[in-house]
């Protein structure tokens, strides 16, 4: 068989335990039709399974101590400052860079941190890390415009959540507006360009289970009660699959057509305030401060996004810039006394980074103490349990070496907290964190919905076409293997620095004969020459409020 042409389908956050009883239902009769025409499993994500690591893994078939990004921010080295991370932080190539020098024509559209968009042989439409709308987040410029003329518009984060709960409608209106020109988008650059390797990414999903994925949910759709079928959650899985059967077709079966999440879901379980716990345990001080001022500059800004019309919200964003912005300054431990603090937490889903002297500001940490601080906070986390079931929260504390290896290990947090299927959320708020260590679920920004689902390890996988193995469960796939992959379907030699291995288990006989994985010899220190872009004070703001509606921050 001759090398095929690809086409990659991202749903963000999708997960078997909901796909699987609305596929047996008939929900979902496109996206059946690949698990049937061909193969499907878990695709194991990253630790942690959060957006930014776990997408940089696809793209570079690389560990997140090769690529360097970890979370939506990074601390600036010698300072207490954090800051939002785009792809320009990402070190090594992406597959469609690789792909592009090898003289393939390559087009992606909405893939997660792919801003700013790389120039390449191809086209890109970066992702939900654009700050805005326009010919910045695409590339050639030219392709912007072309598009704004077709569909008036290129929306990469339409819905959001945010506003009293009777805004739900708007909410559904504007994911399938989003979902369909989306795929408008995509049909018209696969007809214009026909692209040897075509990805697009549908972000919905994600954004609505964090909000509806509850347990109430998952028992209704397995035991067949009311409900679930007029839920939002369902109704947004089978837009995704309308859309995705749009797209597919004219899409012919010589086409390697893959499926996948960056990572799966589930409902968050237990809320665990992660600083509050280090403050109780003597790791971590606060300075004797009343916060007021914080708090009243965070209630205007909650009042004004909850309860004004958009256009009024625009008018505040555009002449009371107070009102907006993060009050913190993307400082995010201005209350910490940090002369009396040996430890803190900051990013998603459970890291503690230590107070070290000569690399913190203000370190308290002797590196003699390095080794004895990490033990006694690892020690004392793995005795955590629920407070009702007495069940152990946590499978692992593990340090960053245990986890990452590559040139920017020493970007991640000093320890990694792996919690017990990934169902007790972090909350990581500095300042904010008082009373008891467990709370109730968290609030979605400025919204009337609760933050009650989250990410999970596993996440989909599904490929099918001619040179797909028909009917197949597999197991053992992980997100760094798909890179390593594509290149091998594709004909193309292997970065031997690539962690991932070549999925063979996915492909028939036929295809398989002859072939053999080629490597090469690739960039050994990672940094793949680029430039950071650091986000302007405006755009930083954008990014933090499509976060915020998220639920991420």
């Amino acid at each position: 068989m001759m090398a095929p042409k690809v086409l990659i389908i991202g749903i963000d956050g999708a997960t078997f335990d909901v796909m699987r009883p609305l596929a047996s239902r008939g929900i979902l009769p496109n996206i059946s039709r690949l698990m049937d025409d061909g193969l499907h499993g878990e695709l194991q994500s990253t630790i942690h399974p959060i957006t930014p690591q776990a997408w940089s893994s696809f793209l570079t078939g690389k560990n997140a101590g090769k690529h360097g990004i970890f979370d939506f921010m990074a601390r600036k080295k010698g300072s207490y400052d954090v800051e939002f991370v785009n792809a320009s932080f990402r070190n090594g190539a992406t597959i469609f860079s690789y792909l592009g020098a090898t003289g393939l024509e390559v087009g992606a559209v909405a893939v997660p941190f792919t801003y700013p968009p790389e120039r390449l042989r191809g086209f890109m439409l970066s992702g939900f890390d654009a700050p805005s709308e326009d010919e910045r987040a695409v590339y050639p410029e030219k392709l912007f415009y072309d598009i704004k003329r077709e569909f008036g518009n290129y929306y990469i984060h339409l819905a959001s959540p945010v506003g009293r709960k009777k805004d739900e409608e708007r909410f559904w209106r504007d994911i399938r507006t989003e979902d369909r020109n989306r795929t408008d988008i995509c049909r018209y650059l696969l007809e214009r360009h026909n692209p040897d390797i075509f990805m697009v990414v549908y972000n919905n999903v994600d954004r609505v289970q964090h909000q509806y994925l509850t347990e109430g949910y998952l028992e209704a759709l397995n035991n067949g009660a009311s409900g679930w079928r007029n839920d939002i959650l369902t109704r947004t899985y089978e837009n995704v699959d309308r859309e995705i059967g749009r797209l597919l077709e004219g899409i012919d079966t010589g086409t390697l057509v893959i499926l996948m999440s960056d990572h799966g879901s589930g409902p968050i379980k237990r809320v665990f305030f992660l600083n509050r716990w280090l403050e109780k345990e003597g790791f971590l001080s606060y300075r004797n401060s009343t916060g007021m001022g914080f708090q009243a500059l965070e209630m205007a800004r909650y009042m004004s996004k909850r309860f004004l019309p958009r256009r009024a919200k625009g008018f505040i964003k555009s002449f009371l810039p107070a009102m907006r912005d993060r009050v913190e300054s993307l400082r995010y431990f201005s209350e910490i006394d940090w002369k009396n603090t040996m430890a803190y937490s900051f990013g998603m889903y459970g890291n503690v980074y230590i107070n070290l002297k000569g690399r913190e500001p203000s370190g308290t940490v002797p590196p003699e103490d390095f080794d004895k601080v990490l033990n006694e906070i690892s020690l004392r986390l793995g005795g955590l349990r629920d407070p009702d079931t007495g069940e152990r929260l946590i499978e692992g504390v593990y340090r960053k070496e245990e986890l990452y290896c590559g040139p920017f290990v020493d970007r991640a947090p000093d320890l990694v907290i792996r919690w017990k299927d990934y169902s007790c959320y972090t909350s990581t708020s500095p300042g904010r964190e008082r009373g008891d260590l467990f709370g109730e679920h968290l609030m979605i920004d400025s919204s009337g919905f609760r933050h009650v689902g989250t990410h999970r390890l596993e996440g989909i996988f599904v490929a099918s076409g001619d040179m797909v193995r028909k009917g197949a469960a597999i197991k053992g796939a992980r997100i760094v293997d798909l890179a390593p992959t594509i290149l091998f379907a594709l004909d193309r030699p292997i970065p031997e620095d690539m962690d991932g291995r070549v999925f063979t288990d996915i492909f028939k006989d036929e295809f398989l004969k002859g072939r053999r994985p080629r490597y090469v010899s690739s960039d050994k220190d990672g940094t793949g020459g680029k430039d950071h872009r650091s986000y302007t004070e405006d755009e930083a703001r954008d990014v933090e409020e499509r976060l915020k509606g998220l639920g991420y921050l």
